[in-house]
């Protein structure tokens, strides 16, 4: 995978090899109380539709990886980790304003895993593709949140480094397929 990508958003380089950006204890903030009630609708919703759609994601990596050793599961099991990364992200974001996950996130867990597991059935290429299809939507879903939400700056920054952590995978993916 590339170590760095540049997000369609704001044109911003991002080194994608790092997986789990480093957070520390200080970054860790009260945020948005002071927003108005619209503003902070908008951010809950899009906090809350990142948060259940990563969890798919990462479910369905999940269930694509298989017990064979090869370079397609070690790159599985990263991009999980990778989209666990952005949960524990999103979740994090949903408390500081106060805000909490969905009730029902295990349904998008579910959903995940159903997609996962049926294109591990239905073998490597319908992986790689599923992967790029799934990642193809969430940049265009990041890009157009992106647009319409007004976040903080440094929830607005978390937001827009996913994209480019989408895109290499698309990326990733594409090569691989290429391989076939």
């Amino acid at each position: 995978m590339s170590s760095s990508i540049t997000s369609s958003v704001e044109q911003i380089t991002y080194d994608i090899s790092i997986i789990r950006p480093e957070l520390k204890n200080g970054d860790i903030k009260i945020r948005g109380r002071d927003f108005s009630p619209q503003r902070q609708r908008a951010i809950k919703k899009a906090l809350l539709t990142l948060h259940k759609l990563e969890t798919m994601a990462a479910n369905i990596y999940r269930y694509q990886i298989d017990k064979s050793d090869s370079e397609l599961n070690r790159s599985l099991i990263a991009a999980m980790c990778n989209e666990m990364t952005h949960i524990q992200d999103f979740q994090v974001k949903l408390f500081e304003y106060g805000f909490k996950p969905c009730r029902f996130q295990f349904v998008f867990g579910i959903v995940g895993s159903v997609i996962g597991l049926a294109s591990r059935l239905l073998g490597k290429k319908t992986i790689l593709k599923t992967g790029i299809w799934v990642e193809t939507k969430a940049v265009h879903h990041y890009g157009e949140l992106l647009r319409a939400v007004e976040f903080d700056e440094e929830t607005k920054m978390a937001v827009e480094k996913d994209p480019a952590d989408e895109q290499g995978h698309i990326n990733h993916w594409r090569e691989l397929l290429s391989q076939e």
